[in-house]
Parts: C-alpha cells; sequence; structure tokens
C-alpha cells in the first residue's frame, strides 16, 4: 500500500470514533455533569462561590478530534465569586506567564479555623484565600479545588439513583475532578474542573507546579478553550469541504498516544503533551493557503506537522497560538474574540518548562518516525 492509503486504513481501523458512538457518550457525559452541577447546589453554602448549572465542553471530544480507545470527556464549571482584580505578567513579572493571580480583599482577618469547614457557612477568606504580603487577599486555586471536590463527592449518592445501570466513584486529576462511570459496559472519565470567567477566556484551578515567587496555591491557568474550540468551527467554513486537518491532527495524536507501545520509554508518549499538536496543526493552518489543506494532501500537510514539531523541539520554542501572538493584531482573522491584551504579553513558550533532555529525545524519536513513516504505520495496523 502507497503511505496515503496506509493513513486512510489507519484511521479508518484504529484512530476515530463513529460520529455516533462518541455523540451517544458525550450526550450522556453531559446529562451527567449536569445533574452533579445540580446536586451540588444542594450543598453549597451561603457565603460559598457561586456554581453555575451549565458546563463547557472543552478538549478534543467536543472539536472533532478525539482517538480511540479511551471515552473521555472534559468540562469546565464556571464560577462567580468576589474579585476584585485579575492580574496577569503583562502587568506584574512575578506572575507566571499562562497563569494570572486574582485578587480578593486586602487584608486577612483572624478566624478560629473550624473542623469540616467544607460542609459548615464559614469565614470566605479563611476557605478560600491566602494572604500574601504586598499583594493581600487572593483566591487560592488548591482551596477552591478542594471546596469543589468536596462537593462533587457528595453527589455520588444522587447519581446512582438516577442512572441505575451505571457505576460511578471519583478520582483527583490534576486540577480536576476526574469521575470515572459505566455506560453499557464502557467506562468513561469525565474531567470536571472549576473556572473563573475573564472576558472570552478562563482562569482554571489549575496551579503552576514551577518555582516562582509566588505561592504556588495561588496562581490560576489561563485556558482559550473555547476560543480553541471556534478555531476548529472556523476550520470547518474557511478550509475546503472534505479537508484533511482533522485527521491530520488524529493520526498524529494516535501516534503520540501509541508510541510507547513500540518504544516504551518513547519522549514522543511521555514528553508531549497533545496540547502541542493541536498548537502545531492551529500554527500551520493560520501561515498556509486553504487549498493546502484539501483531502489529497494529508500525507504532505502529516509530513510538515511533524517538521514543525522537529524544528520547535530542536529551537526550544513552540509559541502559544494566542499569548503574545501579535500577528492577531495585523490579520483579525483567526482572533475568535480573544481578549486582545492577551496578543500584547510577551510570547508565551509551551516547552518553557520542559527539559532538554525531553525535547531531543523526542525530537529525535520524531526524526524516525518521518524517516520510516510508513514502517512506523504497518507496525500499528499489525
Amino acid at each position: 500500500m502507497s503511505t496515503p492509503q496506509l493513513l486512510e486504513v489507519l484511521y479508518t481501523r484504529k484512530v476515530t470514533f463513529s460520529d455516533s458512538e462518541l455523540l451517544r457518550y458525550r450526550e450522556f457525559a453531559e446529562q451527567v455533569v449536569r445533574t452533579v452541577l445540580q446536586e451540588v447546589q444542594i450543598h453549597r453554602r451561603d457565603g460559598d462561590p457561586v456554581i453555575e448549572t451549565e458546563p463547557i465542553g472543552t478538549g478534543s471530544s467536543f472539536e472533532g478530534v478525539k482517538v480511540k480507545p479511551e471515552l473521555e470527556f472534559d468540562f469546565m464549571v464556571p464560577i462567580q465569586t468576589n474579585v476584585q482584580q485579575i492580574v496577569f505578567c503583562d502587568t506584574d513579572p512575578h506572575v507566571p506567564s499562562r497563569f494570572g493571580i486574582v485578587k480578593t480583599g486586602s487584608q486577612p482577618q483572624t478566624v478560629f479555623q473550624q473542623a469540616s469547614k467544607w460542609k459548615k457557612p464559614g469565614d470566605f477568606e479563611t476557605k478560600f484565600c491566602k494572604h500574601v504580603s504586598s499583594y493581600g487577599l487572593l483566591l487560592s486555586a488548591e482551596k477552591i479545588r478542594q471546596w469543589f471536590q468536596s462537593l462533587s463527592d457528595r453527589t455520588l449518592p444522587a447519581l446512582r439513583q438516577i442512572f441505575p445501570g451505571s457505576t460511578f466513584r471519583f478520582q483527583q486529576h490534576g486540577p480536576a475532578r476526574n469521575l470515572i462511570l459505566t455506560k453499557d459496559g464502557k467506562e468513561l472519565n469525565i474531567d470536571i474542573v472549576p473556572a473563573i470567567a475573564y472576558g472570552n477566556a478562563f482562569l482554571v484551578a489549575k496551579q503552576c507546579s514551577s518555582e516562582i515567587n509566588l505561592p504556588n496555591e495561588a496562581t490560576w491557568r489561563l485556558s482559550f478553550s473555547t476560543s480553541e474550540r471556534a478555531f476548529f468551527e472556523k476550520m470547518k467554513r474557511v478550509l475546503p469541504c472534505n479537508s484533511c486537518h482533522l485527521k491530520c491532527l488524529q493520526i498524529l495524536k494516535y501516534l503520540r498516544e501509541n508510541d510507547d507501545q513500540l518504544r516504551p520509554s518513547s519522549h514522543f508518549t511521555h514528553g508531549l503533551r497533545s496540547y502541542y499538536l493541536k498548537t502545531a496543526l492551529f500554527h500551520l493552518v493560520m501561515e498556509s493557503s486553504p487549498q493546502a489543506w484539501a483531502a489529497g494532501c494529508l500525507e504532505q500537510r502529516l509530513r510538515e506537522m511533524i517538521k514543525y514539531l522537529i524544528d520547535r523541539l530542536g529551537e526550544g520554542n513552540i509559541p502559544h497560538i494566542f499569548l503574545g501572538n501579535e500577528r492577531h493584531l495585523v490579520n483579525p482573522q483567526w482572533r475568535l474574540d480573544v481578549p486582545v491584551k492577551f496578543f500584547h504579553h510577551t510570547e508565551a513558550n509551551l516547552l518553557e518548562y520542559v527539559s532538554k533532555t525531553t525535547m531531543e529525545q523526542a525530537r529525535l524519536r520524531l526524526v524516525q518516525i518521518r524517516d520510516n513513516l510508513d514502517g512506523i504505520l504497518h507496525q500499528h495496523l499489525q
């Protein structure tokens, strides 16, 4: 088989879900999450942040690029609380790139700590804030995460009653509350993360893990998930009918997620996030003509994406698609209602905290895949 034929066979057999299958499970996941959010209202106390009841679906299952076999669904849950000011690195160099801090007040009040504080009405500052010298009270991503975790855990009896044919359990997964459930013999993984809206962007309760000059728990990660989803919607309108951009990303994601089956220590699998691949696609779509993504160009575009990643890993820099990307100021076609202030930020590098060893090993592995693409595809098809 030719390379294009191998790619089509891999895509059909191994990579993509049928539209009806994924839609059925996605709709069920949305129904379950809405139930969780309705139930947490019962347990939320006066003075706690307000939790919205309509979740925002994010990530590959809502962008049309989900890859087999895992059924994973990501949701942001907007919360509303006492926000005095949100600060980013453009005005405060101590705030790490791709994060923000949320000011809620100036001075802490002395309050005795109560046992089971998540179950009782209590002082907002004690339950949800961190006092930081020269900043005052900052909303703690860690405390918000723990609070949301406690409320979510208490919805399990209701979930089991409302959905008697399914099993449910919660576990922590990064900043998200991961709900593991079964439906029709299949396991679904649902990530639910609280978030604060900032224009058309969000701050999610995921703290910076690197060494910084602020308490890590006070940092909130910037998310442009809704704009990224809108990017995919716009590509449908701008690119040719039956364009290859989704296939291209899905196949590369499959190769990344399964490379450790061919090479257990693969830095392509374990060192590079799927988000980097999506970012590569966005950059290349913005830089090329729509016709370059016609249906018959799949192999060329896949090789181009691999080359982009090889080059960027060699430079140690994958630019964020929005943060510090001044091209959006000149060409608003792909701006997608992202607050303009973020285009003026210092350019954010997605590889900033990735070790040089990981980057080099991942780069070398991608070179091997590029040079032996047919052989790699054959191995995955065995």
